[in-house]
């Protein structure tokens, strides 16, 4: 049977005290702090850099085909405005990879792949460039690459540290060897570029590519080549032409 709800007794009203519970709960309901709170992007709470696997290397005003790297990393001198980017640690030891000179790699060589493979393009400050570690391995260059505190080029940190480290452009000239064929004569050319960018006051570009080839550097590449060959490639220069590096580098 149903309750007598005519009985004179009065139920208990459950609406009422059911609406101040509701009340009750929305004051003290607690604020939504999972919509609010912003998850950072790495444990130490520094902001990643971002990585540079998609970019392609810089290319070469030259046209010289560049080093293949196997880092993944590309170097980028800046973003908008002025901002300089920072390289993580992963992309440092992946250019450390690339970078550091070879066993039995003249430094003159090594010179020539560096610029293949990093360009101008490598903006680095003391602190990233420690963490290269010895790219040159010779005690000399290396520690003179880090002075800079500033963010600076590998190429122009580079460039500095050879320049006091050897006396005169002949201490780089005498790690020159005898060249066979046309790929080996326009390794030689190229490296006789980079000795004039860093003792000659004369050239106003740090690109070897596009350092005018003189006619003592064309000498030298003709008494390192064949014999057989002497005879050709004294003709090609004779006099003194505004014919740069790459220029005469298409001719051979």
């Amino acid at each position: 049977m149903p309750p007598d709800t005519q009985s004179g007794v009065k139920p208990p009203d459950t609406q009422s005290e059911a609406e101040a519970t509701d009340d009750a709960q929305s004051e003290a309901e607690p604020t939504d702090t999972k919509s609010e709170a912003q998850p950072t992007g790495t444990r130490s709470g520094v902001q990643p850099t971002s990585t540079r696997s998609e970019a392609q290397p810089t290319a070469t005003r030259s046209g010289a085909q560049p080093t293949a790297t196997t880092s993944g990393a590309r170097p980028t001198a800046a973003r908008a405005g002025n901002t300089i980017e920072s390289f993580s640690l992963k992309d440092l030891r992946s250019l450390r990879k690339d970078y550091t000179r070879r066993p039995d790699e003249s430094i003159i060589s090594w010179l020539v792949r560096l610029w293949d493979a990093a360009g101008e393009a490598t903006m680095l400050d003391s602190t990233e460039a420690k963490h290269l570690g010895s790219l040159s391995h010779d005690p000399v260059i290396n520690p003179k690459m880090m002075r800079e505190a500033s963010p600076c080029r590998l190429w122009e940190r580079v460039l500095g540290s050879v320049s006091q480290r050897y006396l005169c452009a002949d201490d780089l000239y005498m790690q020159q060897t005898q060249w066979k064929t046309i790929e080996q004569g326009i390794q030689r050319l190229r490296e006789m570029a980079v000795v004039e960018i860093v003792f000659s006051d004369d050239i106003n570009t740090r690109n070897p590519d596009l350092v005018p080839c003189t006619p003592v550097m064309w000498q030298k590449l003709v008494r390192l080549g064949p014999q057989e060959y002497s005879s050709a490639l004294a003709i090609i220069k004779r006099d003194e032409t505004k014919e740069t590096v790459l220029d005469m580098a298409k001719k051979l």
